[in-house]
């Protein structure tokens, strides 16, 4: 473990993402009526939909043969793998072997490992962990994506970088105003200021203390891996306020992410009519030569190796506070898990030794 830490300065629980959390994983109109196969902290999965078109989250091997579910087929409530057709219910119990008939006794002793999954504001999210040891809570969403008020777009995209890079990319407003310097929003205000990050219930509020609404000037931070701000937008985007942001990361392993960018505004009538007409033909594009002005220079660090290189300066502040918050939880639920599972049998501890 040690060891492994100073590779890169990170905790081998955070590489991959942590675990036990609400996470995006497919936007709602990318799963229709084929399962489909997808990879979250590091796990191989199956995301597929069942005859109310309810979404179920498994492991993406068959208890079988371990060939892959998501090559196989939905018959109604059931998920059949291509090989040998072995059937599963939406728990993952295996309801039928083809090959042994009704009533197989060996059906009943195979399943697969699956996670909740439910639909909200036109994303599909799962709960990622153990839930024995760390039972769900409540799935709670953006309350904007649950406002029909909000006129909103919902972009994803999977890059090659570690999901923490770009935490600490969401928590850095400074880097606004020269990153995205030759851009449609954030090409305004001072290029010299201070941060100040004061804690919430939510996670953290990271802001710039010389300016408000000018640039990138302020993040909600909502633990541990969602983000809210607001960018001002020229009179020439329209009616509507502001461009309304709401930023969502989901580790899909090491080495890549998926991303989930969120841009609305609150507007009706005439004024929704012209805001989605000006996205359509010209907003879009600009938020995402945005988007990919983040994607070029995270990737261009190469990796958590970049943290042995770093020295970090005032504008890191909120990126320090948040990477402390990840590394408590990682060892609170270390802690938890060890006390529910009790000291290891005489046995293991002689043998270990």
């Amino acid at each position: 473990m040690a060891g492994e830490q100073q590779q890169d300065n990170v905790d081998s629980a955070l590489r991959q993402g942590i675990r036990n959390f609400w996470y995006p994983v497919s936007r709602s109109e990318d799963l229709g009526s084929k399962p489909v196969g997808l990879k979250c902290l590091g796990e191989d999965l199956v995301l597929w939909r069942d005859s109310r078109g309810q979404p179920h989250l498994f492991s993406d091997y068959c208890a079988h043969r371990a060939a892959r579910l998501s090559l196989g087929q939905i018959h109604g409530d059931i998920l059949q793998c291509w090989y040998h057709g072995v059937q599963y219910d939406t728990t993952g119990q295996c309801r039928l072997i083809p090959t042994e008939g009704e009533n197989s006794p060996r059906a009943k002793q195979l399943c697969v490992p699956s996670y909740p999954a439910e639909e909200k504001g036109g994303i599909i999210w799962s709960y990622v962990g153990d839930v024995k040891k760390f039972p769900p809570p409540p799935l709670e969403v953006p309350e904007e994506l649950l406002n029909d008020e909000w006129q909103r777009y919902v972009l994803a995209v999977t890059w090659n970088i570690n999901w923490l890079l770009y935490l600490d990319n969401l928590v850095d407003p400074l880097h606004a105003p020269f990153l995205h310097a030759r851009s449609y929003t954030l090409s305004r205000g001072l290029t010299e200021d201070k941060l100040k990050v004061s804690d919430t219930d939510y996670g953290i509020f990271v802001e710039r203390v010389g300016q408000r609404l000018v640039n990138f000037d302020y993040v909600e931070a909502h633990f541990p891996n969602w983000f809210r701000l607001d960018i001002p937008y020229p009179r020439s985007a329209g009616p509507g306020g502001p461009l309304h942001i709401v930023v969502i990361a989901t580790p899909v392993d090491e080495k890549s992410s998926l991303l989930f960018f969120i841009r609305m505004r609150r507007v009706s009538g005439w004024k929704r009519f012209l805001w989605r007409a000006l996205w359509r033909t010209f907003l879009e594009r600009m938020a995402w030569n945005v988007i990919e002005q983040d994607r070029i220079i995270l990737e261009s660090q190469r990796g958590l190796q970049s943290r042995l290189r770093e020295h970090r300066i005032q504008s890191d502040l909120g990126a320090v506070k948040f990477r402390r918050m990840l590394e408590e939880e990682v060892a609170r639920q270390q802690a938890v898990s060890e006390a529910q599972s009790g000291p290891p049998p005489r046995e293991a501890v002689r043998t270990a030794l």
